[in-house]
């Protein structure tokens, strides 16, 4: 399988992994499951895989760096792209039925945490 790190510590032996399948992310530890151990994953890496489910939580296994798609500045984008997306103030209306005037909408006050 492929993925993207997301989060990586190398000081901890730690990572996160997003799989080409959309389920629930791979964890890596130890250098024990990287094939080089000397090539430690940088978030933003492109790596191949396999996954082992345990106690539903989903071990990266036989991980290897893809050649070539080290994409180190993939975290700080989409960090900008999630900034960028997310509204200042959150918009949501309720439409109400009325006695035969037809629909009427009316502004939904909503409190929104930040």
């Amino acid at each position: 399988m492929i993925g993207v790190i997301l989060w990586s510590s190398p000081t901890r032996e730690k990572a996160v992994i997003w799989c080409e399948d959309h389920g629930a992310l791979a964890y890596l530890q130890g250098k024990e499951n990287l094939v080089i151990p000397a090539e430690w994953p940088e978030a933003g890496d492109l790596v191949e895989l396999e996954v082992d489910e345990v106690a539903d939580l989903r071990h990266a296994r036989a991980v290897s760096l893809v050649a070539g798609n080290r994409r180190c500045e993939l975290p700080a984008l989409l960090r900008e792209m999630s900034e960028k997306t997310v509204p200042a103030r959150p918009v949501l209306r309720v439409i109400a039925g009325t006695d035969g005037e037809g629909l009427k909408e009316r502004p939904l006050k909503v409190a929104a945490a930040h």
